[in-house]
């Protein structure tokens, strides 16, 4: 009985997709954008501080990605110039930029290392000293700090699992067992979903005792019962909590894809959406990186990395990449279909967290806003309407449930009549008996 009330409410919570709800408002969307401007939202480039205005005007990115470097300026200073690229955006596109950071914590630091008394302290640290609720405090003030420098995603928290001090990745991770650390993501991813502010769990699959990818291929020999039983626990616990991006590793993992770094392989992508079940948005590690450049067949890695399955686009080589796209979907190498799914799912998720709008909705065309701060209004609006959704589930469940209890206690019952009318016909059959001898 158990078993199957579990089997029907995850089948039922699995019926839409994670950002399904905005998705026809992703579409009015879309009704007026180019071609161009819609691959130009599958990539997130690196920020580059002098090509800034022809980027977002000319190339129409989805968002940037920052570095250290970015903020090694006055606090008004980098203020300024993010609000400045977000009204740009705005006025360009009428969408917002999804603005992110590798503010992991110990090694991984870009705002902190310039704007706060001294840089975050790695998860590890803080959990061996204070436990969870010592890194929810400290990734609260993270957030806070993001918000202040207008980002809006944090490309963390690092899903990993290493407990051997010599791996490459060991400290970014919380360096624990996975069952410890599927319970930090759990908490941690948490605390953001419910902060409304965007995180990714990396480095899907699993980075496990692997070299830099930065420098060079990572091959993984591990089988793939290993990433079962302890790298998807991580990513599982992410999953659950409705965490919105997943980054993939450039790692070739045997076990599945003998070919492809895990960033450019399909079979990869295609376990992390089937088996996993996540349909939030699949970032690249960046495409950029010497580990992936000889593994593409002589096509350019974006071209494969959107074909993979994902839906954005880490780089560092912005116009030649984003060029290769383009000239792919126009003569075929993409089909349009694999841009217009991954748009939308980006579009809805800036519905959802950096509250969006299509233009026949109320909104002024003729101006625009920071758009990481939208009106109280779309905020309250957006509370009524996913308060509503909620109920309406709630009850559509209640129903569901209400209706598979009362045919299973009549089934039992209707069984247990049958065999108390059964054992009375054999009581008059026997009385029956006895008197005619």
């Amino acid at each position: 009985m158990k078993k199957l009330l579990i089997l029907i409410l995850v089948s039922f919570s699995s019926l839409t997709e994670l950002f399904e709800e905005h998705y026809e408002e992703a579409e009015k969307i879309m009704k007026n954008m180019t071609i161009e401007q819609k691959i130009g939202q599958l990539f997130f480039p690196r920020f580059n501080n002098k090509t800034k205005e022809k980027d977002i005007k000319e190339k129409f990115p989805g968002g940037f990605v920052l570095f250290a470097i970015d903020f090694n300026e006055q606090e008004d200073i980098v203020i300024n110039n993010m609000d400045y690229i977000q009204k740009l955006s705005n006025d360009i596109l009428g969408l917002p930029l999804g603005l992110s950071v590798d503010e992991e914590g110990g090694t991984v630091n870009r705002i902190s290392l310039y704007h706060r008394e001294s840089p975050f302290p790695s998860p590890q640290e803080i959990y061996d000293e204070h436990g969870i609720d010592g890194i929810l405090t400290i990734d609260k003030e993270k957030r806070d700090l993001l918000r202040k420098f207008k980002m809006n995603i944090n490309l963390a928290p690092v899903a990993d699992i290493s407990y051997n001090s010599s791996d490459y990745i060991y400290d970014r991770t919380l360096g624990r067992l996975p069952e410890e650390t599927a319970d930090y993501i759990e908490a941690d991813v948490n605390g953001y979903v419910n902060d409304n502010f965007s995180c990714c769990n990396k480095h899907f699959p699993g980075y496990g005792n692997n070299t830099n990818t930065h420098t060079g291929i990572a091959i993984d020999p591990r089988p793939y019962e290993t990433f079962l039983h302890e790298d998807f626990l991580t990513f599982k616990a992410g999953i659950e909590q409705k965490i919105p991006m997943i980054l993939v590793s450039h790692n070739i993992v045997l076990c599945k894809d003998k070919k492809h770094p895990a960033s450019i392989s399909e079979t990869w992508h295609d376990i992390l959406r089937n088996e996993l079940g996540f349909s939030g948005l699949i970032l690249t590690d960046d495409l950029s990186m010497d580990a992936i450049k000889e593994y593409t067949d002589n096509y350019s890695p974006a071209i494969i990395a959107v074909n993979a399955g994902n839906d954005i686009l880490l780089t560092s080589d912005y116009y030649e990449h984003l060029q290769a796209v383009i000239d792919a979907v126009k003569n075929g190498t993409i089909p349009e279909d694999k841009i217009f799914k991954a748009c939308r799912r980006i579009i809805a998720w800036k519905i959802h967290y950096l509250g969006a709008r299509a233009k026949d909705e109320g909104t002024d065309e003729g101006s625009s806003t920071d758009s990481t701060h939208t009106e109280q209004k779309d905020d309250d609006d957006d509370g009524d309407n996913n308060t509503t959704l909620i109920i309406i589930l709630c009850v559509v469940g209640v129903i569901v449930l209400s209706v598979i209890v009362f045919v299973l206690l009549k089934f039992v019952f209707c069984k247990k009549a049958k065999v108390t009318s059964g054992l009375t016909e054999v009581v008059e059959n026997s009385d029956k008996f006895l008197q005619s001898q």
